[in-house]
């Protein structure tokens, strides 16, 4: 669609604002804003057009009612600072604290072409994640059309992703196109060998990582992942598939298994990194250090997703040495093992 169908329309966005927060002086506050600033793009496009942008997202795991540690008003301050040069001064950032009803819609309407309004997190309330039809439905009627642009989170069937793309005319966002673009290039022919790097303790990265087996040369698995190995057998039989060895105690992979991988990976020609092998929450490190920096030696093309990559990284100071980051660990693997998810598959 041209810039001018945009014109005055309400746009129900739907973006990734799953961001980590820190206490600040006044309360909390953004602690990374990187998901933030990837919707900058599609957002100012629509602000340009005269859109009125109404933007929808969760925050962590919240017991589907009102918890203000969940809340996304610090969200939505952030944003403010951020998009300055996009709405001006007179234009701030409006906030609902109800995603749905009588409030929300009064604040919809009270939004003027390129101004924006952030809901309150679609994660207090069960139809979200339910895909509820009756809550969707309550979505779509604050708005005239529908984007997805968040791909960290395409991998959802939640209402905000598979359910309103039914109910509304809908397109992809600019940085969720990009994104697919990036992954599907990936998919089609990649230099090899490939090693695909799997960490964390999401246990549907397993999941993921089984059905690649064709695809991946390699697949290094650190974590705790290992462990919960014996509920996919496919893989524990697999000849490449490497499971990871735990330190004595237990933070992070031991030195043989660090320096086996660490081999493996220099002689990649592509190799995609999915989670830290350690447990970075508590300052462990080392072989998280040691893999990624190894990637970067092997001068392949070394893609990263996650958010717990992407602070890795920032940590150890590595971002700007890869090729390409995915916005969503979970929904890369996924797309790499799929070549496609369901929020892509509800736009078409």
């Amino acid at each position: 669609m041209s810039p001018s169908s945009f014109n005055g329309l309400r746009v129900l966005v739907r973006v990734d604002y799953n961001v980590s927060l820190k206490e600040g002086r006044n309360g909390l506050v953004v602690a990374d804003d990187e998901r933030i600033r990837l919707s900058l793009p599609t957002l100012q496009f629509l602000l340009e057009a005269g859109a009125r942008v109404i933007l929808l997202s969760h925050l962590g795991r919240p017991k589907k009612e009102f918890d203000p540690q969940f809340s996304l008003l610090p969200i939505a301050q952030k944003l403010n600072e951020l998009a300055f040069g996009l709405i001006g001064y007179k234009k701030k950032v409006l906030f609902s604290p109800r995603t749905i009803g009588d409030l929300a819609k009064n604040r919809a309407k009270e939004l003027e072409k390129g101004q924006m309004l952030l809901l309150e997190n679609l994660r207090f309330y069960s139809g979200e994640e339910e895909n509820k039809l009756i809550f969707t439905k309550r979505l779509a009627k604050l708005g005239n059309f529908y984007i997805n642009d968040a791909f960290s989170a395409s991998h959802r069937g939640h209402a905000s992703i598979v359910g309103l793309p039914s109910l509304l005319p809908s397109a992809a966002g600019l940085t969720l196109e990009k994104e697919v673009d990036s992954l599907t290039r990936l998919t089609n022919n990649p230099d090899r060998p490939l090693v695909l790097v799997v960490g964390g303790i999401k246990e549907d990265k397993l999941e993921f990582a089984s059905q690649m087996l064709d695809w991946a040369d390699q697949i290094l698995l650190g974590g705790l992942l290992p462990e919960k190995l014996a509920a996919y057998p496919e893989m524990l039989k697999n000849k490449k598939v490497f499971p990871g060895r735990l330190a004595a105690n237990r933070q992070d992979l031991d030195e043989k298994t660090i320096a086996d991988f660490q081999e493996k990976i220099v002689r990649a020609k592509t190799v995609v990194l999915a989670g830290p092998v350690g447990n970075i929450n508590e300052d462990h490190y080392q072989g998280t250090r040691v893999l990624f920096e190894a990637a970067i030696a092997s001068g392949g093309f070394v893609v990263a997703g996650g958010g717990d990559t992407q602070a890795a990284l920032t940590r150890l100071g590595l971002v700007d040495s890869m090729d390409y980051i995915a916005s969503g660990g979970g929904a890369m693997l996924d797309f790499l093992a799929k070549r496609t998810l369901p929020g892509i598959e509800a736009l078409k």
